[in-house]
Formats: structure tokens, C-alpha cells, sequence
């Protein structure tokens, strides 16, 4: 499906609309509220790992994703490429960096999946419609979708950005978070985009569901890159893929959880080079107690 460019413009203005206008002033009352004692800390990252770490075989980096993920201690991880794992290698993985709660969408293909530290209520897990999975679970209160999508096909990949939209809606998700490998721009980096306008329309239509990606919100421009890591320099393909980083890793927010993000972070440093061709994006937010 293509679309003309007066209304991928509408589209855009529409988003901008939509995004709420964080101040510095606005950030930092925001910030205050982290010392209430009616309130607590939340860390969420979520990971592409590059299939599943050789499906698993791969231990040196196993190891050293561990060793990591323990010291950013996350409350909540989501994680895509899971090739090679069950739902019980899955918590054999999340009990090295403190994590008892697991879930996975499937077991063959590429899986999606979260760990936590925290009691993770499964809700559904949808395959039909999404190429990867749509893993809905409920931590913290918090109603969290996990999914991969399409890597390779633009008119599949908008498809399941729409499936995913409307179910949102159907479930009434107040609550939501989204995220995952979404494989394709967000409209606000299209300055430094030399893809075709069609590439903007999957997150366009998710930020106009309304959903908020916090990591426009807190990041700078520069910063703003998931894709691709060192992991690839030594591939056929290094050479090109290093040309353009692009950032194709986002945590979205519904409305109402969008004033608790406090804050924002796309692990781009050189600890993660090598560990997957992604890197990780995290958020914190502050959250009501129990």
C-alpha cells in the first residue's frame, strides 16, 4: 500500500498534535515526584537478541547479556528473537539476572517474551495476524504487549501495526505499554531517513492510536539509534549497514501512563556492540504503590 504525500503530511500533523509538549519545567516536576513515598521506581528494557543467541548455543554472549541485564536490574524485560527457547530455558536465562516471572509467546520460529521481577499474568498470546507473536501480559497493573514485527513485507507490517491498534481499542488498554523490534521509522526522523515515505506509516499509526514514544521524549536526536550494533562489521553486509543507524526499537505509552515516564535510555554505548545486532531501549517510570 502506498499513500501520496498530502496525506502522509495530514498524517504527520496529526501526530504532532497528538504528542504532548514536554518542557524542562514539565520534566523536572515530574522528577519531584520521585521521592513520594506513595510512589515507586520502575525500570522497563526491552531487547532484540539476535536469534536467541545462536538459538541458544552462543554462551559467551549469553554470558555477558546476563552479567549486563544484572546490572541494569529492570523490574520488567522484553525480548525478541527468542529462537530456540521454551518457556522453561526462557527462566533458566531470566534466573541469572534475578528474574523468577517468565513468558513467551510461542516456542518455535521467533518468539517474543518477558521476564520480571514481579508476578507476570498472562493474558493472551495472539500469533494469527502478527509474524512474530503479540504477547499481552499484565505486571504491576500495567498491561504490557510484546511483539516483532514484520521485517521484510511493508503492506504485513502496517497490517499488524493496525491489528495491534485495534486491539488496544477492543480491550479497552488504558494501561498499555507497546513494544519490541517495530522494524520501520518514526516520522520525526525523517530529516536524516533517505527511505520512501511509506516507511513512516506503521509508527504513525500507532502514535496516532494515541500511543507516546517516550525515547523521542527524552532523548536527543543524536542519540536516537537501535540498529545495527559492531556485531555486524564483520558481516557482507557490514559495510553498508554501518552507513545509516536507524532506530528501530521503541516502548510506547497510552495516555494515561504517559506523565509517569520520567525519563528514558537507548543503550547504544560499546557494552552492547556486540552482544546483538540491537540495541536495548529502556524507560523509567514512577508508578502508584499497591
Amino acid at each position: 500500500m502506498r499513500i501520496n504525500t498530502r496525506n502522509w503530511y495530514a498524517l504527520f500533523l496529526l501526530v504532532i498534535l497528538l504528542l504532548p509538549c514536554t518542557t524542562a519545567a514539565q520534566h523536572n516536576k515530574t522528577l519531584e515526584r520521585d521521592w513520594r513515598t506513595d510512589r515507586q521506581k520502575v525500570n522497563i528494557i526491552s531487547y532484540n537478541i539476535m536469534d536467541g543467541f545462536n538459538y541458544g548455543k552462543d554462551n559467551d554472549r549469553i554470558a555477558r547479556f546476563t552479567a549486563w541485564v544484572k546490572e541494569q536490574s529492570p523490574d520488567v524485560l522484553a525480548l525478541n528473537e527468542l529462537c530456540g527457547f521454551t518457556e522453561a530455558k526462557l527462566k533458566e536465562l531470566a534466573k541469572g539476572y534475578g528474574h523468577p516471572y517468565v513468558a513467551i509467546v510461542k516456542e518455535e520460529g521467533y518468539p517474543v517474551g518477558i521476564t520480571s521481577k514481579t508476578p507476570i499474568k498472562v493474558i493472551e498470546k495472539r500469533v494469527e495476524g502478527y509474524g512474530h507473536g503479540l504477547l499481552h501480559c499484565n505486571i504491576l497493573n500495567m498491561d504490557f504487549l510484546v511483539t516483532h514485527l514484520n521485517p521484510s513485507d511493508r503492506t504485513k507490517r502496517k497490517q499488524e501495526a493496525d491489528n495491534i491498534v485495534n486491539y488496544i481499542k477492543e480491550h479497552q488498554l488504558t494501561h498499555c505499554l507497546l513494544m519490541g523490534d517495530m522494524n520501520a521509522h518514526s516520522p520525526f526522523d525523517a530529516p536524516t531517513m533517505e527511505n520512501d515515505l511509506e516507511d513512516y506509516t506503521v509508527i504513525s499509526t500507532l502514535m496516532a492510536a494515541p500511543l507516546y514514544d517516550i525515547c523521542y521524549m527524552f532523548t536527543n536526536a543524536e542519540e536516537r539509534y537501535s540498529y545495527p550494533t559492531r556485531i555486524l562489521v564483520s558481516s557482507p553486509k557490514g559495510d553498508a549497514l554501518r552507513k545509516q543507524q536507524e532506530l528501530l526499537d521503541y516502548i510506547f505509552v497510552s495516555e494515561t501512563l504517559q506523565p509517569m515516564c520520567v525519563d528514558a535510555t537507548l543503550f547504544n554505548g560499546t557494552e552492547n556492540d556486540y552482544l546483538s545486532d540491537h540495541y536495548p531501549v529502556g524507560i523509567s517510570m514512577l508508578i502508584p504503590n499497591k
